[in-house]
């Protein structure tokens, strides 16, 4: 897991899931949750624990759990 750089996620960037599926983009943070808009046409917002950030980089956050697995834990 990457440390210290969780605060430097920043809106617009792609989050995408363990399984390599792209689930959204930021649009907004905070303590606890990384909120995302839905990729898809269907769109709607996603709420993601920081807890699962596995790795980050410049413009794209990486998740340690798949789709599935956040929609089972909400």
């Amino acid at each position: 897991m990457t440390f210290g750089t969780e605060q430097s996620i920043q809106p617009g960037w792609t989050v995408v899931a363990s399984d390599g599926e792209e689930l959204g983009t930021v649009v907004s943070l905070d303590p606890e949750t990384i909120h995302l808009k839905k990729a898809g046409l269907l769109g709607g917002q996603l709420d993601v624990p920081r807890s699962a950030v596995e790795e980050i980089e410049t413009g794209r956050v990486e998740l340690s759990m798949t789709k599935s697995e956040l929609n089972a834990s909400r």
